[in-house]
């Protein structure tokens, strides 16, 4: 009787001990996800920044553009 209380002891020990360490694991690897997350996350907001930048500067050239067209049809009607 003794010996099945220790075999079932050792097995419950053991069982804890695994649990622990993939516990251990799992909580490394979701803790490693997390930061390339973060890092995707904060490229990903640099590049809509740059985006939003290069339309601007897209849009403030078309007006220039346009505004030089307006010259020009101007000057070639006088």
């Amino acid at each position: 009787m003794t010996l099945v209380f220790a075999i079932l002891a050792g097995m419950i020990i053991g069982g804890g001990i695994v649990g622990w360490q993939l516990s251990k694991r799992w909580k490394a690897q979701v803790d490693g996800a997390k930061a390339d997350m973060q890092q995707v996350l904060e490229q990903h907001q640099q590049e809509q920044e740059a985006s939003r930048e290069l339309k601007q500067k897209v849009a403030d050239l078309e007006y220039q553009l346009n505004e030089a067209n307006k010259d020009l049809n101007f000057y070639r009607n006088q």
